[in-house]
């Protein structure tokens, strides 16, 4: 089985779109699937697309009562997808913008089957792309990507901030089983807890590699949540917290 993870604000028009792409891409590869959407105490009417939805595809719909975050999402998220996932199974996250595309997900589903633990779906690896992004993004993304290689260093990973990912499910339990709650310590940095849930695998010795995807950033139907000057100061938090510790 396939779980494929959508942490969701106000993704009321993405939604569906995302679904649909997700379902026909694994229907076609003849993969069992699911789908976990973790509301995130959305204003607008996600909690009831994905309750429609649900006629339709094999949904579970979670929700956060008010707007936590998304570290509070992907923390209460893979706690849950601790429990209800078997050793055999897969999870895929990403993010419900809309700005990943499943047409990238068989290459990565290979790759974890060749035995990794984690694989990165990657702008910056051999044929991945920031497509149309914006060049100041572009450059934040980069920078964190080489602020973070510098000290957490993971071979041939040069990926470290986007949430499109695929994990066997056994690495997620373990993470569970070892951090408990604190498997994410900086929910309250928002973003940052992409590259922090990175920086726990590679504690827990994981096998970590990348497959490439081109980011379709235009396609994102609202404005981004990120908040810059936050992210940065988490990164700097995630040195100061992890930098030269083991589990």
């Amino acid at each position: 089985m396939i779980t494929i993870f959508l942490p969701a604000f106000n993704e009321a028009v993405a939604l569906p779109r995302v679904v649909r792409k997700f379902a026909e891409c694994l229907t076609g590869l003849g993969e069992p699937h699911q789908f976990v959407v973790l509301d995130d105490g959305s204003s607008d009417e996600t909690a009831s697309v994905a309750t429609e939805l649900s006629n339709r595809y094999p949904i579970e719909l979670l929700r956060h009562p008010i707007n936590l975050g998304l570290g509070a999402t992907l923390r209460d998220g893979i706690e849950h997808l601790a429990r209800i996932t078997n050793d055999e199974d897969l999870v895929v996250m990403l993010d419900c913008d809309d700005t990943h595309e499943a047409e990238f997900l068989p290459a990565a589903i290979k790759k974890i089957r060749e035995g990794y633990d984690a694989v990165l779906l990657s702008r910056f690896c051999a044929g991945g792309s920031s497509g149309n992004l914006e060049p100041m993004k572009k450059i934040l993304s980069m920078g964190a990507g080489i602020f973070l290689k510098i000290f957490f260093p993971i071979k041939g990973v040069k990926e470290y901030s986007c949430c499109y990912r695929v994990f066997r499910a056994p690495i997620l339990k373990k993470g569970v089983e070892v951090f408990g709650k604190d498997f994410i310590r900086l929910p309250h940095m928002g973003f940052v807890a992409a590259p922090e849930i990175l920086v726990r695998l590679r504690m827990l010795n994981a096998r970590i590699t990348e497959s490439p995807f081109t980011l379709r950033y235009e396609q994102k139907p609202g404005k981004s949540k990120n908040q810059p000057l936050r992210s940065i100061a988490g990164y700097f938090a995630l040195v100061i917290l992890y930098f030269g510790k083991r589990a």
